[in-house]
């Protein structure tokens, strides 16, 4: 039998079924990765050196779509904020993969190099060395978590009128409201960002 003109198998294939399976059930093993892809778990390791990779791959494919570029050309508040948005825009396309990136190490060098960008812009702005990480972890925590929110609808409440007048009344009615998940996004993106310029202006 003639060998095949094109490969069956790639790096981007492999990336593209591990966010299928992720996005579908919260993460994947390499089992499922191979089934998913129709061939034997060996083959993978021809194109990657394991689980952690395809990890890694996925994170990097993700945050090219992350707009970092305001740090180093526009004031760090600015700059956090364009990043904000697009960091959540590129992982709300992803929601169900969201839990396995929060709990597994930044490792990949696209990612690491986005990072460092932020932090020598943080540092830049006027915090000391030991705030970048927390606000870092703090901005993570918070895009990702609207992430997720934005799959929810952004309304997951449902009180009794008599027994919860005032969360109704809070809630309003629904077709009437604009996107709950923007709006609580930019108010909590605006608190965060006051909180930290008056870090500054404190100094």
């Amino acid at each position: 039998m003639a060998r095949p003109t094109t490969a069956l198998l790639d790096v981007d294939s492999i990336v593209d079924a591990a966010l299928h399976i992720t996005d579908a059930t919260g993460d994947f093993t390499v089992k499922q990765l191979a089934s998913k892809l129709r061939v034997h778990p060996s083959s993978l390791y021809h194109h990657v050196t394991g689980r952690d990779e395809v990890i890694d791959r996925m994170r990097a494919r993700i945050g090219r779509t992350i707009d970092s570029s305001g740090f180093g050309t526009d004031p760090w508040d600015e700059a956090l904020i364009r990043l904000a948005w697009s960091y959540r825009a590129a992982f709300a396309q992803h929601p169900g993969s969201i839990r396995l990136f929060a709990t597994s190490r930044v490792r990949d060098r696209e990612s690491l190099s986005e990072y460092e960008r932020i932090a020598e812009g943080l540092h830049d702005a006027g915090f000391d060395w030991p705030e970048v990480l927390p606000i870092i972890i703090a901005f993570d925590n918070f895009i990702l978590g609207s992430a997720l929110d934005m799959g929810s609808g952004g309304n997951l409440y449902t009180p009794d009128r008599r027994a919860h007048p005032a969360l109704t009344a809070a809630v309003g009615d629904p077709e009437e409201q604009p996107d709950p998940t923007d709006v609580a996004f930019e108010l909590g993106l605006s608190a965060l960002l006051v909180g930290l310029r008056a870090r500054l202006a404190d100094r």
